[in-house]
């Protein structure tokens, strides 16, 4: 084989053609291919609520040491929400900072992200369905020797392998709230609503301290067993964080205020 050169700018190719989850590709990926690891560097890397959950459990590491330590606020570009993304190493190559010499260190758990390279995924409106679509696409680089090789298989094939499935599930409702925020175009974000919705997607250890230690419970209706889940369980507290930033956000009605509340500045929807 050719000598693996990293290759920059226009030799990261998107292939302008959507892809169903019928849709069949190639794409092989182990340390035995020679461009191996050259993916894992100089990355816009989104992490999402879940991921945040999954590697700083599996480093044994409290919310705020893990987004301390590896991660950085990123301003989506079309919703401009905040999310956390991963921070790259300040080395020449800004490696990812779980990049070891056999490769990720924390591959068990590695980010949505990863698990669905080569391809790209997104969701759009259907409005005159009135439901949300599923779309990917291709990414093609030019040092990357595992496309057009190895066993075919279709998309969603590929996504099953990766372990896609049950990691996107539990984030739907997130992506979600940042396409519908897209959808409105360029409105100005209030302060408070960007603020919400950071902590949400970010560190359950303080929406829960926002839930248990404010006038949060004296706003808004909670029924007792999502109380004890939400106490507990960082999953469940995810799910309830997604349909309480839908409510206040929003106007949906998935978590209602109480009609008595304390006198509290309120949350401008977007």
């Amino acid at each position: 084989m050719e000598p693996i050169v990293p290759l920059k700018g226009f030799d990261k190719i998107i292939q302008p053609i959507r892809l169903t989850g019928k849709s069949k590709i190639l794409f092989h990926c182990e340390p035995n291919v020679p461009c191996f690891k050259l993916c894992c560097s100089d990355l816009y890397l989104p992490l999402t609520p879940y991921d945040i959950i999954r590697i700083r459990d599996f480093l044994k590491l409290t919310t705020d040491e893990f987004l301390i330590l590896y991660t950085e606020p990123f301003l989506l570009p079309k919703s401009q929400l905040p999310i956390a993304r991963l921070k790259m190493r300040d080395d020449a190559e800004k490696t990812c900072p779980f990049l070891g010499e056999a490769g990720c260190t924390i591959y068990p758990v590695r980010p949505l992200a990863c698990r669905y390279y080569p391809l790209g995924f997104g969701l759009f409106r259907n409005r005159d369905e009135r439901r949300n679509e599923d779309f990917y696409y291709l990414v093609q680089e030019g040092f990357c020797q595992g496309l057009e090789s190895g066993k075919e298989m279709t998309v969603d094939e590929y996504r099953q392998s990766q372990g896609i499935p049950e990691l996107e599930e539990p984030v739907l409702e997130w992506a979600e709230i940042i396409m519908k925020k897209e959808s409105f175009g360029p409105i100005e974000v209030p302060e408070k609503s960007i603020e919400l919705f950071f902590i949400v997607s970010t560190n359950p250890d303080r929406f829960r301290d926002f839930i248990f230690n404010s006038k949060f419970l004296e706003i808004f209706e909670v029924d007792e067993e999502t109380l004890k889940k939400i106490k507990e369980d960082d999953l469940a507290l995810l799910q309830f964080g997604f349909k309480w930033l839908k409510s206040v956000l929003f106007g949906e009605k998935h978590v209602q205020k109480k009609k008595t509340t304390p006198s509290v500045k309120k949350v401008r929807p977007f």
